[in-house]
């Protein structure tokens, strides 16, 4: 099927019947998805999403669960936009959606920084406004609904797994042996989670999150999950700010959150290189291996890089995230990532 923004948006009237487009531009295309901002006659500006690869058409299938979920009454309780999907239609072997379109700017991870007094803060917020959502929005809906002594086995199947490939560095399987093993880090209640927070599913305006999109993985689970790309800014004293402001909007007494975090952000690494084992593409293979190799240079030579209960002020993990998401695979699931943003 053609990815002309105009055609796209012909389609598009199927799935909502009276919808007057009066333009089209191309809205963040890549090879998973076709994606197009239309214009309407009133001002207003939908988008429409064509996946292209099944893995695609599966997230973008869970972003829409994820939001009928989101219902009128959950949303008045967050201090961010959330997409509505306005309607669907059938595109070939695929399926056409029709979204609102959030305002603002995609967020960078280096946006939450000095440079943006006050972003830190706003960020820090919205993910506790999150969290701070009844879990029955899940089990309403029939998300998963997992709890911490589930979430600390699915973690244990991921270390178990990587160290049989022998590429984990010895020192690196301790440490995350050592954390999965301590009991105090896994007193926690689970929350509601978006499931897969980078800084590009928040849009910003300024120093404000006016919106949050990406909620295909949307279920109860641990919140540290949705904290974790965080660590891998250099701004220390911003991503300090983060996690306080979430504390602070809290008020729960999950003191590890930070410390599962980083141990969250440390197995995608995991996850990445069993990726490219697992579909026999030794570049990716290969990559983990970097990035394992300049996570453990960072462990040696930072001395509070330990992620045990004492030590609350858990290590600065400076570039993790770059790491995790320098090679982009098609229709691979990166380390702390997904097809659909």
């Amino acid at each position: 099927m053609s990815t002309n923004p105009f055609t796209l948006s012909a389609l598009a009237t199927t799935a909502v019947p009276g919808l007057d487009i009066v333009g089209a531009t191309e809205d963040g295309s890549d090879e998973h998805r076709s994606v197009v901002a239309a214009r309407l006659a009133d001002g207003e500006t939908v988008q429409v999403v064509l996946p292209r690869s099944v893995a695609a058409l599966t997230a973008a299938e869970a972003h829409a669960a994820g939001l009928a979920a989101l219902t009128l009454a959950t949303r008045s309780r967050l201090p961010f936009v959330v997409p509505t999907v306005l309607g669907t239609t059938a595109a070939g072997k695929s399926t056409l959606f029709v979204l609102s379109r959030l305002g603002g700017e995609p967020m960078r991870l280096a946006d939450v920084s000095p440079a943006r007094p006050g972003l830190s803060t706003s960020v820090g917020e919205a993910i506790a406004a999150i969290h701070e959502l009844p879990t029955s929005v899940a089990a309403d809906a029939g998300l998963p609904h997992e709890s911490a002594m589930t979430l600390r086995q699915h973690l244990l199947a991921t270390f178990d797994r990587a160290a049989a490939t022998g590429s984990v560095p010895a020192p690196l399987l301790e440490r995350w042996e050592g954390a999965l093993g301590d009991d105090r880090l896994w007193q926690f209640k689970p929350t509601l989670v978006h499931g897969d927070l980078q800084a590009p599913a928040f849009r910003i305006e300024g120093a404000r999150v006016v919106g949050i999109d990406g909620w295909h993985a949307l279920s109860v689970g641990d919140p540290a999950r949705d904290l974790a790309f965080l660590l891998g800014s250099s701004e220390f004293g911003s991503v300090d700010d983060a996690f306080e402001a979430h504390a602070a909007a809290r008020g729960a007494g999950d003191r590890h959150v930070r410390q599962r975090a980083m141990l969250h952000a440390e197995l995608d690494i995991a996850r990445w290189l069993l990726h490219g084992v697992e579909r026999g593409d030794q570049s990716i293979v290969d990559d983990a291996k970097r990035m394992l190799a300049g996570l453990l240079a960072r462990v040696d030579r930072d001395p509070t890089a330990a992620i045990a209960p004492e030590r609350l002020e858990t290590m600065d993990l400076t570039g993790v995230q770059e790491y995790l998401g320098e090679q982009a695979q098609p229709e691979a699931t990166e380390p702390g990532g997904s097809a659909e943003r």
